[in-house]
């Protein structure tokens, strides 16, 4: 393992002559004199103040950018960060269970995000640029610049922007003591939990040192519902195989009935209906202190932490084709002919089917994460008298996260009608022998409603489908994804600016930086021993599926199997729901706006443990490794950065560069033998290391125009080179190999056991070969601030992808569980795209109707609206070309807002047209794309100051409940839709 260190400079030429440049300067410059500078503090309360000074902020910026205020301390516009930057122009948010997690800039989600200007981590995302703002509580946070066009002096890393999180800093505060507390509890209209949450701040300006303390502390209860397909990437195209071709999932059958071969029917594996609740409990911290240590010299320091718990639990019903021998099992009651295969069979699509499911599971699930991190920030700055100032900052930073999944699969139907079986050595039974069957169970799927919905047969062998909970048995568990990652950070940077009274040249800014990250990611699935039943030896199992079996037991050779005579796994101990302890079982109706019913499940909180969880049920559970999920990389930066800045009445400009050399030092691991039965491929022996040492260079050169066409019109004009650091699970992850069950046609067709797990596809997580992304971006904005609280500004935007980083699939040869190559699989990987682009515009308008009399005086607006094109270089099904994955051409806020006499009310809308989800590659077709439908969320809040100390306030996101849909390359053809909960607030804020 790499030790964690930092690397002593190496700098160029150029940059060793800044650095003499700075101190050299410095050495020399005048330190007498001027007292500590008095600044007047402005206190930002209220919308109409927070609006104006973003405007401000957004006015005399160098470059194009935008700015959210908040509104008092503790308080951004909206509930989340990313649910307060979706009202910027041009960004766009992901939602995590309904809050927003990650953003968009203009389109992409290539963007940086800083902490005052500097890189720095958070735990939540510890191998990626950009953070999960979920782990950041938004009341630490005073503002957020957001930069669409670079400046050579700020950090690189975004393609079409950066995002800068500004803390609030002590010598800005009032003199001597001063604070503000809040108190809130919020509620959803799904889950109907009161979760509280809690804030102080504190804070002492002196005469010559001052310190602010803000703790934050929140626990939440989300709701959201699946309904649909469980797994986007999970889609096939099985054809009529009645000529034999390689095809492990397309049946021999005449599945349309129509009395040909030549057809084909797109489906997924599996279907359900999801309940979905996220449990987090989140802290937050700052402490921030500076000290004027003389006349010219100032000390600031930082520590800035969050740690947070969260647990997404899930449970539902699902309805499967079990993989292996039952493709031909929809029964289309609308097809849609959507044209010919390149194999020459008609492909068909429904959206009201018949599933004849030869299982239907009871589904339980919880992935937990355990998120902490802490960011510490030193600065020494100098400003003398002179011409000449300069600041050194140091920080350092670690971060480690520990997540964990684990599954529990109530099997409600008994298994014989896809031949599983159990066996304790007197022959071969149904593995739930309570369950229903032997036939499969029709479930009714039907996507053409408002909400799609899985209904049930209302009867099934006497009695009602799922009432019964003597039908339910644990047949299936397992834990696998289990990681735990850790990272530490080091930044050194100097920092240089000289006045110049040379007419237009009005300053220098220079500077030089080192860094160096250090990521490290271990991931484990629980592994339990069974030994062999009638013999010696043992083996370890992932799988713990009651229809499987380790052991040749009945001597007859080949793969272990039931039906051969083999005894399975706990053959001697059902796990039967009307069994298990007390507490364990459950039971839901709870399925958001479709009513499904009521059943039972394993309650998912019981597997927030994964390892008392599988232990309580086979005992002496470890660790199994996955080394090619499992890697180490150092990255080093060593930077160097030059700026001009020009001015008269007439313009301000500036210019420069950034010269950034990246270093990389990747450890991978060599995969060796399987160490486990019933496994995936990659639980194996590590059996070396892997490593690769690789560095690039980059040049980037920017350049920002503002002209004073007017007093209150400005004409931007921006130009330069951008560049995003990959994300390291790109560049280090392994490969990892899926298996399924064979099943009874494939295994009559190749002369295998219906037992066997042969390997279905395969995904390539990392590339060491890839390439940043790079381009050129070029912007100009007309600018037209007509009064202090109103702006009109139009802007066009583009950006040339000179390198980019997407999807790709090839095919590869992979041996099945008994070691044997029977097939190719399709791999799905990252790979270096050629170029696209990215183009638009934007159109801003925001205004305080302070001119009107009286009452009306109060109102106020804001309306956005952007226009974004992107061209991806790929093409669907149907030849058209694609764009970039989560790109929205059109997106759009509209916001209301009044604030008199105490009393603030503010309503947004944020509109997203379709978006591409992802673009899959379903068994036997080519690329399609799954789309996201538009969506509109509409949020409130209300407060009034009771007095200048204590202000009440309300608010309410997403008060409509809107939901997402998702369908597969034609509008007509829905697969999946998430359903979000509205939830309401109400809190009392104080100051002093």
């Amino acid at each position: 393992m790499m030790k964690h260190r930092l690397s002593p400079f190496k700098l160029s030429p150029l940059a060793s002559a800044v650095l003499i440049s700075v101190w050299s300067t410095g050495a020399v410059a005048e330190s007498v004199g001027a007292q500590k500078e008095q600044v007047e503090v402005i206190e930002v309360r209220g919308i109409r103040a927070s609006t104006e000074k973003s405007l401000n902020t957004k006015r005399f910026a160098d470059g194009v950018v935008d700015s959210i205020t908040a509104e008092d301390i503790g308080k951004l516009p909206d509930i989340t960060i990313a649910d307060s930057l979706q009202r910027v122009p041009g960004i766009q948010i992901r939602r995590n269970a309904g809050e927003g997690s990650t953003i968009n800039v203009r389109g992409m989600p290539q963007v940086t995000t800083l902490l005052n200007g500097e890189q720095f981590l958070s735990a939540g995302s510890i191998s990626t640029v950009q953070p999960d703002f979920t782990d950041i509580p938004s009341s630490l946070v005073g503002a957020m610049n957001v930069m669409k066009s670079p400046t050579s002096d700020t950090l690189a890393g975004g393609i079409s922007g950066t995002v800068d999180l500004l803390t609030r800093k002590p010598f800005d505060l009032e003199d001597g003591f001063s604070g503000a507390a809040l108190a809130e509890v919020s509620s959803g209209s799904y889950s109907e939990e009161s979760d509280p949450k809690f804030m102080v701040s504190a804070g002492y300006n002196g005469e010559r040192f001052a310190i602010l303390a803000t703790v934050s502390h929140d626990e939440v209860n989300l709701a959201n519902y699946r309904f649909g397909t469980l797994n986007d990437g999970w889609a096939y195209a099985p054809y009529e195989n009645d000529e034999g071709a390689e095809c492990w999932f397309c049946p021999t059958t005449d599945m349309t009935g129509d009395g040909d071969f030549d057809d084909a029917e797109f489906t997924y594996v599996n279907y359900g209906i999801m309940n979905r609740f996220t449990e987090r409990e989140r802290t937050g911290a700052t402490v921030s202190f500076q000290a004027q240590l003389s006349d010219n010299w100032v000390f600031s320091s930082d520590v800035f932490y969050t740690d947070m718990d969260d647990a997404d639990r899930q449970m539902g019903i699902t309805a499967d084709n079990a993989w292996g021998g039952h493709w031909d099992w929809q029964e289309q009651h609308d097809p849609i002919n959507r044209g010919m295969l390149s194999n020459g069979h008609n492909l068909y699509t429904a959206q009201d089917i018949t599933l004849h499911s030869p299982r239907v599971v009871s589904h339980s699930e919880s992935h937990t994460n355990q998120r902490e991190s802490t960011n510490f920030n030193f600065e020494l700055e100098y400003k003398g008298d002179g011409n000449f100032s300069g600041k050194m900052r140091f920080i350092t930073a670690d971060a480690e996260r520990s997540h964990t999944e684990n599954v529990a699969q109530g099997y409600m139907t008994n298994g014989l009608a896809h031949g599983l079986k159990r066996n304790d050595g007197s022959g071969p039974t149904a593995v739930n022998p309570n369950g229903y069957g032997p036939d499969p169970i029709p479930m009714r799927l039907n996507f053409t409603g408002k909400h799609p919905t899985l209904s049930v047969p209302g009867q099934v062998q006497g009695e009602v489908f799922g009432s019964n909970i003597d039908r339910y048995a644990i047949v299936s568990t397992y834990s696998e994804n289990n990681y735990d990652e850790e990272a530490n950070l080091d930044i050194l940077r100097l920092d240089g600016e000289y006045v110049f009274d040379l007419g237009h040249l009005e300053k220098m800014t220079f500077g030089v930086r080192a860094s160096q990250r250090d990521v490290t990611r271990n991931q484990y699935v629980l592994l339990a021993p069974f030994s062999n039943p009638v013999g010696e030896g043992s083996v370890n199992v992932m799988w713990k599926d009651q229809g499987l079996a380790a052991f040749d037991t009945d001597g007859s050779g080949g793969t272990p199997s039931a039906s051969a005579g083999d005894i399975t796994m706990g053959a001697d101990t059902p796990f039967n729901f009307s069994g298990l302890p007390q507490g364990w079982v459950k039971t839901n109706n709870d399925f958001g706006p479709v009513n499904l019913g009521e059943y039972y499940f394993v309650d998912p909180r019981q597997l927030d443990d994964p390892f008392a969880f599988q232990n309580s049920l086979y005992p002496n559970n470890i660790r199994g490794g996955v080394p090619g999920s499992s890697y180490t990389v150092e990255e080093k930066t060593q930077s160097v950065y030059w700026r001009a800045d020009f001015s008269n009445d007439f313009y301000r400009a500036n210019a420069g560069f950034q010269y950034i050399k990246t270093e990389l030092d990747i450890l991978q691991n060599q995969v060796g033998a399987s160490i486990c039965s019933n496994c995936p491929a990659e639980v194996a022996q590590d059996d070396g290391d892997i490593i690769s040492n690789r560095s690039f260079n980059d040049f980037l050169p920017s350049v920002n125009v503002a002209f004073n066409l007017q007093e209150d019109l400005i004409l931007r004009a921006s130009w330069g080179k951008t560049m995003t650091r990959l994300d390291l699970k790109e560049l280090a992850g392994g490969l990892t190999i899926s298996r399924a069950r064979a099943g009874d046609e494939l295994a009559a067709s190749e002369g295998i056991s219906p037992d066997l797990l042969i390997a279905t596809n395969a995904t390539m997580q990392g590339n060491p070969d890839l390439e940043p992304w790079r381009a050129e971006n070029t912007d100009v904005t007309l600018e037209w601030y007509f009064s202090p609280s109103a702006l009109l500004s139009a802007a066009v935007f583009h950006i040339d992808l000179e390198s980019f980083i997407e999807s790709a699939q090839w095919q590869i040869p992979v041996e099945d569980a008994d070691g044997v190559l029977r097939r190719n699989v399709t791999v799905r990987g990252q790979v270096n795209g050629n170029g696209g682009t990215m183009k638009g515009a934007e159109l801003s308008y925001q205004q305080a109707f302070d001119f009107l009399p009286g009452f009306w005086s109060g109102f106020g607006t804001a309306f956005n609206y952007t226009y974004s094109e992107s061209e991806s270089g790929k093409t669907g099904f149907g030849g058209e070309a694609m764009p970039l994955v989560d790109n929205s051409k059109e997106s759009g806020n509209a916001v209301l807002w009044y604030e008199r006499d105490g009393f603030q009310f503010r309503l947004a809308a944020n509109y997203r047209s379709k978006r591409l989800h992802i673009i899959s590659t379903p068994g036997a077709m080519s690329d399609i794309g799954i789309w996201t439908e538009p969506t509109t969320y509409i949020d409130l809040s209300a407060s009034y100051d009771v007095n200048d100390h204590f202000t009440v306030y309300m608010s309410g996101s997403n008060l409509t409940e809107e939901y997402e849909s998702q369908y597969a390359q034609w509008k007509d053809n829905r697969m999946a839709q998430n359903i979000y909960e509205r939830r309401l607030t109400f809190g009392i804020r104080g100051r002093w």
